[in-house]
């Protein structure tokens, strides 16, 4: 399901679970334990990938459905837990996005303290097209990246962002021509090796204080409602819609 290619300082972690990407419970396990293997070894740089075609189509629906009432809860606490541990991870995490990054996989790269970004990469949340109601800890992260006057329509619109919108939306960082995705993040990783390690890690620590305040305060008074959407009959109707006539 992920590939870790270390070299030197700098550890590159694939995404590699089917065509796309998908992220079920193992996926977002696995991505957990890799990082938390990364956070106490040598390596001072993390460079997340996924393919040529996509970064990550974010979660698997067709799994969602196929799974009983069982599965949802488990996967929604491992789905944020992903989100959380990227976004809190002490070292350096630059996504390269070389293809789509959808939903969730826009979490995932959200949660990137660098975000580089291919030409035609497309790259949004369109979890309400869906019918779903984002989880907290995404609401929070996009609040943290996306450009203040950009946050309503990338939360609640569905819309895609394409190359230099997606860095106007503060969705990415940078554009970056396909063919030098590898050699731009392998030079953003450099430069973010040489500022010193403790200095790095305590100002990113204080900086996604107040975002991780803000989490704690709201997920308790919202978790209810949350679950109850996401495990309804109108949502699986819904889900099951959507998989019928985009993901046939």
């Amino acid at each position: 399901m992920l590939r870790l290619e270390n070299q030197d300082t700098v550890a590159r972690l694939v995404m590699n679970h089917g065509k796309v990407n998908v992220m079920d419970i193992e996926f977002c396990r696995e991505l957990v334990q890799q990082l938390e293997t990364l956070e106490s070894d040598s390596s001072k740089v993390v460079i997340l990938s996924g393919n040529e075609r996509v970064f990550s189509a974010g979660i698997d629906l067709k799994r969602w459905l196929a799974e009983g009432e069982d599965y949802i809860e488990p996967f929604l606490s491992e789905l944020e837990r992903v989100m959380e541990r990227i976004f809190l991870f002490p070292k350096p995490v630059i996504a390269m996005i070389e293809g789509h990054a959808v939903a969730g996989g826009c979490m995932m790269a959200a949660a990137c303290d660098v975000r580089l970004i291919a030409p035609q990469a497309r790259i949004g949340i369109p979890e309400l097209r869906v019918g779903v109601p984002l989880p907290m800890m995404a609401i929070e992260i996009m609040r943290f990246v996306a450009n203040t006057k950009d946050f309503q329509d990338v939360v609640n619109s569905g819309r895609m962002f394409e190359g230099n919108e997606a860095v106007t939306a503060g969705l990415a960082n940078e554009v970056v021509p396909r063919e030098s995705l590898v050699e731009r993040a392998d030079q953003v990783a450099q430069e973010l090796i040489s500022i010193p390690a403790a200095a790095f890690r305590m100002t990113k620590q204080q900086s996604r204080v107040p975002v991780m305040r803000i989490v704690k305060q709201n997920r308790e008074a919202f978790s209810a409602e949350f679950l109850r959407i996401w495990s309804s009959a109108e949502t699986r109707e819904s889900i099951q819609s959507y998989v019928n006539e985009r993901l046939k």
